[in-house]
């Protein structure tokens, strides 16, 4: 049975995911009650939990601070899908059901209206549907928990602009390639087109990431790369 602790991280935590809290913004204990109409225990415990999530910054004696949004962060998350998300594909390519499966494709064929806000948005849910369903059937869940969190936090770029619209079709063959390697038990293959498709989608957004600082979107903070990276990694191919 859902909690009130419960009920209020789950709308700050989509607040927060589509930016309708705006990241970096600060915010006093009293003010999150009277914006949600809770007391000050459910705003404290829920306010830990998205502080868990990395959605959230405490500071004790100041108040709450939405997690502000950096190149690095973004990058620093694409790097864990490479680590993790190849090795969920496989693995579900072994373990997931018929139902699971044929979710997958539902999800892995849906192309969004290019100029079509909405159906942008419905595509960003969709994109965290499919591959949690694909980390869900690997049947780990210390993994599945991961891939959400990696996928809640990307999302929050997409939701503010950083937008794939001219790659939809490329997006659709993406992933529907990667769920018939899942259908047809090819564990390789699986883990492969994971693979590829993550490369792929990181050298579309090294472009995105800079068009957006380039036109002075302020939420994206530039950092120092980080040192002893091997030659090959996400970090160098930017």
């Amino acid at each position: 049975m859902e909690t009130i602790v419960d009920s209020l991280y789950q709308r700050l935590r989509q607040d927060i995911v589509e930016c309708e809290l705006t990241p970096g913004k600060s915010f006093s204990e009293s003010e999150l009650g009277r914006k949600y109409d809770a007391g000050r225990t459910p705003v404290r415990e829920a306010c830990r939990r998205l502080e868990h999530d990395g959605l959230m910054r405490i500071t004790p004696f100041r108040g709450y601070a939405i997690a502000p949004l950096s190149v690095v962060e973004f990058q620093d998350l694409e790097e864990m899908q490479l680590i993790f998300e190849p090795a969920a594909a496989a693995l579900a390519a072994e373990r997931a059901t018929p139902q699971e499966i044929s979710a997958m494709r539902e999800l892995a064929g849906y192309e969004y209206r290019v100029g079509d806000k909405s159906s942008y948005r419905e595509f960003v849910r969709s994109n965290y549907q499919l591959h949690c369903l694909i980390a869900e059937a690997a049947r780990n869940s210390r993994l599945l928990d991961v891939v959400a969190n990696i996928h809640i936090r990307l999302m929050r770029f997409f939701y503010l602009g950083l937008s794939f619209e001219e790659h939809g079709s490329t997006l659709v063959a993406e992933h529907v390639a990667i769920v018939e390697a899942i259908a047809t038990r090819d564990t390789k293959t699986a883990r492969r087109k994971a693979t590829e498709h993550i490369n792929k989608a990181i050298a579309r957004s090294a472009t995105l990431l800079m068009s957006a600082i380039r036109f002075g979107e302020t939420v994206f903070e530039t950092a120092p790369e980080k040192p002893g990276l091997p030659d090959g990694s996400a970090r160098n191919r930017r």
